[in-house]
Order: C-alpha cells, then sequence, then structure tokens
C-alpha cells in the first residue's frame, strides 16, 4: 500500500456554499462601487441680467378686440450669478402672450435656455413705475409717487421651473422699459432687469 499524505475530502455541499460566498461577496463589492452618489438637499440659488434685444416674433392681431396674439418672441441678453457666474452666460427666453395693445400687460408662457440650464417660466406683466428715476412727472413718461419719481415700463413677476441643467423651482421678478413703434408695438427695450432666485440641487 502506498504510504503518503492524505488530502481531506471535502462534501459537495460545503464546496457549494464556500462559492456562494464568494460570489455574494463580488456582487456586493460591484453594487458599492457603482452606486451613483446621493444628491444633497436642495440649495439656494440667484441669478441676474439685462434684456438686450427682442426680435419681431410672430404677432398677430385678435381680431377686432384690441389683443395681440405673440408667439415665439426671443429677448436675449445675459446672466451672472449661480447662472453664469461672475463671467455670465448667454440667454434666450422664448415666449408666448395675448396681451391688449393698449397697456402689453397680461400673462407671458416662456421657456428660457441659458447654458446647460433650461426651464419653463409662467409670469405676469402689469404696468407700473420702474426703478428709473425722472425728473418732472407728466403722467406719461414719468410718474409721480409716494417714493419719488419714476419711469413707468412694465414689471414681470412669475415663478419658474427647471428642466434640465438642475433640479428646482424658483420666482421671476423684474423690469422693462420698453420703445413702441407708432402703432404701440415694443419694437426694443431701453432698459430692464430680470432676476430669478429659489432653491435647486445643481
Amino acid at each position: 500500500m502506498h504510504k503518503g499524505r492524505v488530502l481531506p475530502v471535502r462534501s459537495p455541499q460545503l464546496v457549494l456554499g464556500v462559492a456562494a460566498c464568494h460570489v455574494f461577496a463580488l456582487i456586493v463589492g460591484i453594487g458599492a462601487i457603482s452606486r451613483p452618489a446621493l444628491a444633497g438637499p436642495p440649495v439656494p440659488f440667484s441669478a441676474s441680467g439685462t434684456i438686450l434685444t427682442i426680435d419681431a416674433g410672430d404677432v398677430r392681431s385678435a381680431g377686432q378686440s384690441g389683443r395681440f396674439i405673440v408667439r415665439d418672441r426671443q429677448i436675449t441678453g445675459t446672466l451672472t450669478g449661480s447662472i453664469g457666474g461672475t463671467a455670465g452666460v448667454p440667454f434666450v427666453i422664448t415666449y408666448d402672450s395675448n396681451v391688449p395693445l393698449a397697456t402689453q400687460t397680461g400673462r407671458i408662457h416662456a421657456r428660457l435656455i441659458a447654458g446647460v440650464y433650461e426651464a419653463n417660466m409662467t409670469m405676469a406683466s402689469n404696468a407700473g413705475p420702474t426703478p428709473v428715476e425722472c425728473e418732472t412727472p407728466d403722467g406719461a413718461t414719468c410718474i409721480a409717487t409716494g417714493a419719488g419719481n419714476f419711469v413707468p415700463g412694465l414689471l414681470l413677476n412669475g415663478r419658474m421651473n427647471f428642466l434640465s441643467g438642475a433640479k428646482g423651482q424658483g420666482t421671476v421678478n423684474g423690469w422693462l422699459i420698453p420703445i413702441l413703434d407708432e402703432q404701440g408695438h415694443i419694437v426694443s427695450i431701453a432698459a430692464s432687469l430680470l432676476s430669478l432666485s429659489g432653491r435647486w440641487i445643481p
């Protein structure tokens, strides 16, 4: 009889159990490596800028109502702050509205694109005094208020909801002084300010 070292015999159940443990450990390790980082809580954001241009868009009369339907009209400018940093980033706002020609006030549905960010906007425009001061009130180009005399314009306020680039919501506030043609349509912007603020997960 051959004499030598006797090797232990492992049962099939033991071999399968050890193999299963190794497979489980491998799966857990892969899961830990591939698990995406959890997003943090929403944080405040704010950005502001001025409107530089406004195009003609598609403006049509709404019959004899004195109102005009505006489609795909674009305003452009530059934003700084949480969007754009200190250098600034160009923005485009494409909007639709249905407003009376006499006041240019009403609801505005718009979409903002600024760099990697895209957001829906719903705003209202109302006539009122802007922060731009003037000297002699005449009731038309210069309005007297309890705080002083100011140039009238359109005041904007509303909400925004990010579609891409970030997750979150915020408010839209601003004002602009429009330049009108002989028919009363806006052809350019003399001065403006647009402010965005809210909470997002960038």
